[in-house]
């Protein structure tokens, strides 16, 4: 399986391939490289990944392609900002950061 396909895999929502690409290539992944359990527990995966559901919460149009609930997303945000609060990132929903309409329309976040 390649980088590529693990984060697909992983994400678990219809996306693009580019989307998945971009996301790996900005934090230092190959997207064709052999995914192996050191790629996996990587800081440079773990923040694709993290990168890759920012995407879902704050990009992605809900009416296209699939589902997601409030509570999925509050899961899905959940998740990205652990990852990205254990590496010292932005979390979303931090100041400067760019709402989502889902997250504008939903308290429960």
């Amino acid at each position: 399986m390649t980088n590529l396909q693990a984060l697909k895999a992983r994400v678990n929502y219809p996306q693009s391939d580019a989307q998945a690409e971009v996301n790996l290539i900005a934090r230092g992944v190959a997207t064709d490289g052999t995914f192996t359990e050191d790629i996996a527990n990587s800081k440079s995966f773990r923040l694709a990944y993290a990168d890759t559901l920012r995407f879902l919460v704050t990009g992605v149009n809900l009416s296209q392609g699939g589902s997601i609930t409030f509570q999925n997303m509050a899961d899905i945000r959940a998740t990205a900002n652990a990852i990205y609060k254990e590496y010292g990132e932005t979390l979303i929903g931090a100041i400067g950061e760019q709402p989502s309409t889902i997250e504008d329309m939903s308290n429960d976040w």
